[in-house]
């Protein structure tokens, strides 16, 4: 049974207690929506908050749902709820809602929650719109400041002209801070005589006035370009303006840059010899630099004519296929037109130029006369054919000359040697006894038969091995062996001279591959050599050494030696020391051009050394297995 000093269960007391507690609540509730905390951290204190207020409705927990975020303990359906809408600026975006105790509440204690829920809807929204607004305000005072502070708008001026605000920008143009610039006057920047006008005329007009000029600053000139707009009264005074003010140096030097490369191609353009056409898709002459279309007025240039208009004589047209294709496909393309007026032949190359889409949308055209080119080419072509034609002739001649020379070895080494054959038996007396006069008689015969031999020999060698007809017989030779072998054969010849001979040959050395008959050829010419040039009295000296995997042969001798300007013509054929008709030494001059062919097709080196008066060192280097 309850006491009648009790509500529903509570004492009175306990009411009253309560009752002080949900005011101070309140109070709290009114304080925090009026503090300046964010939006997020204000509902979570009022859900902290709200359960005090909202007594003696019992209360067991608040939820709020702001902007899909949920602050408190989310509903489950334990409990019922009362619940609100927030709304901001019209739109709901989310809700406030109580948890209670269904049992023990009545409908004034209900409603009594109930306004408490939209007044703090309410009240909320309202916040929520203000810090939004105040949000949006700050945004755009940053705004404006940064873009105020960056812009061309560079000051503000009053009535007098004096500047009473100015920007970061204009600090950085004038390189002056702000505090130095503000109170100067307008025309102190902008130095014009219309702006000087404009504050001391009575009649206003409202139109900017607009300059461009320089200023000499401490970093240097810098060109200005500024705008001034005057801000009038109704009356029509002045009652102030704004300026803007853009540093241009840079623009004009870019500018002067951009004007003289423009310059720069223009005389480039024009300087070309041949015929430049710039050409749209209908083929109207866009620009050109009209060589050899000087008879072509300005004023008919200037209606952009047809390509095919200025090109064909006696209206035949001029080929314009390739422009079509260079259009079609975006790749250059080239073609040749023969004038029928006067016969010359143009060369046409067709260049696309294509839009930012990848279209081709114009077409430069460089058209060339290559008439005399075409002629030259025609005439080399000829020129050609003819050598060709002389080609073959020679290489008949020289298969007639190989036939003459295999000819002339037969027909000549046959009663050679005849000739040779009988000259030694009557030389060596066994044909019968001769006198003294006879016997130095076929001394000179059998001498001469042998020279004669020589030249024939040496002429087929040059023939063959310039064809590369000599077959070699490469085998395992013993060089100590040849050398001996070739210091025999003209040992006559020293000893008839009466020059010294001094070897130096190893009795062993490693073999090499070589030709038996024609290495000794070499060795023995180069002996002859020495000893035709060698004065009596002289010295022959032949060293053989090995070094390296080669074998290095040197004949040094004491003769007259060769000079220093026809070192490098001795291994020429038919270089001859001395080349006179009364030659001293004689010879054919194809010895030593025949001893480098042998040499060389030995894989080895032949090089001479040799001062004018001192004598002459042959060097061969041969490589030994």
């Amino acid at each position: 049974m309850t006491n009648d000093t009790c509500v529903l269960g509570e004492c009175a007391s306990n009411i009253q207690e309560k009752a002080t507690d949900n005011s101070f609540a309140l109070l709290k509730i009114i304080s925090l929506l009026n503090s300046s905390l964010p939006v997020h951290s204000l509902i979570s204190m009022l859900v902290r908050s709200l359960p005090e207020a909202m007594l003696p409705l019992q209360v067991y927990g608040i939820t709020v749902k702001m902007d899909g975020k949920i602050y408190g303990y989310p509903e489950n359906g334990q409990y019922p709820s009362i619940s609100v809408d927030v709304a901001v600026h019209g739109k709901i975006r989310g809700y406030i809602s109580a948890l209670y105790n269904k049992e023990r509440q009545n409908s004034e204690q209900w409603t009594q929650a109930h306004e408490i829920l939209n007044i703090l809807s309410g009240s909320l929204s309202n916040l929520i719109e203000k810090k939004e607004l105040e949000r949006i305000s700050l945004e755009s005072t940053r705004r404006y400041s940064a873009l105020f502070h960056n812009c061309p708008v560079g000051l503000f001026t009053d009535k007098k002209g004096n500047i009473v605000h100015c920007n970061h920008k204009l600090t950085q143009i004038l390189d002056m801070p702000e505090n130095k610039i503000i109170g100067l006057q307008v025309t102190d920047i902008i130095d014009n005589e219309m702006i000087w006008k404009l504050f001391s005329s009575h009649k206003l007009s409202p139109e900017p006035v607009k300059t461009e000029h320089e200023v000499d600053l401490k970093k240097g000139p810098v060109k200005l370009r500024s705008i001034y707009l005057p801000e009038l009264t109704p009356e029509g005074e002045l009652k102030g303006g704004l300026g803007i003010i853009e540093d241009i140096t840079r623009i004009e030097e870019a500018e002067q840059v951009q004007q003289q490369q423009k310059k720069l191609l223009v005389n480039t353009f024009n300087a070309i010899n041949d015929l430049i056409l710039v050409l749209d898709r209908d083929l109207r002459i866009v620009s050109s630099n009209w060589k050899g279309l000087e008879d072509i007025s300005e004023e008919e240039r200037q209606k952009h004519p047809y390509r095919n208009e200025v090109l064909t004589p006696n209206a035949d047209p001029c080929e314009s296929s390739h422009i079509l294709e260079a259009f079609a496909t975006g790749i250059p393309k080239e073609a040749f037109w023969t004038n029928p007026a006067d016969g010359s032949i143009k060369e046409m190359k067709a260049y696309p130029i294509f839009d930012e889409e990848g279209e081709a949308i114009m077409i430069v055209e460089h058209l060339r006369d290559i008439t005399e080119i075409k002629r030259s080419e025609e005439n080399l072509m000829k020129a050609n054919q003819e050598l060709a034609n002389a080609y073959e002739s020679l290489k008949s001649l020289e298969r007639l000359k190989n036939e003459f020379l295999s000819n002339l070895q037969h027909e000549i080494n046959t009663p050679l040697t005849s000739i040779k054959g009988f000259s030694e038996l009557v030389h060596d007396e066994d044909l019968g006894p001769l006198n003294a006069e006879q016997k130095k008689a076929m001394n000179r015969v059998v001498e001469k038969t042998k020279q004669l031999q020589t030249v024939l020999d040496s002429l087929l060698f040059v023939s063959s091995a310039t064809h590369g007809a000599i077959k070699y017989n490469f085998e395992h030779l013993s060089i100590t062996n040849m050398l001996h072998i070739s210091l025999n054969i003209v040992s006559e010849k020293l000893k008839h001279k009466g020059l010294e001979l001094e070897a130096s040959i190893p009795s062993k050395l490693p073999e090499i591959i070589g030709d038996i008959d024609y290495l000794p050829r070499v060795f023995v010419h180069i002996l002859d050599n020495a000893i035709k040039f060698t004065d009596r009295g002289g010295k022959v000296t032949v060293s053989l050494t090995e070094e390296k995997g080669s074998v290095h042969l040197i004949i040094n001798d004491t003769g007259i030696g060769i000079a220093e300007a026809d070192i490098g013509k001795v291994f020429q054929m038919f270089f001859q020391l001395d080349g006179s008709s009364t030659r001293n030494y004689g010879g054919n001059g194809l010895g030593l051009f025949m001893c480098k062919i042998i040499i060389e097709e030995h894989k080895g080196k032949i090089w001479i050394n040799s001062k004018e008066g001192q004598g002459t060192t042959v060097h061969i280097l041969l490589p030994h297995t």
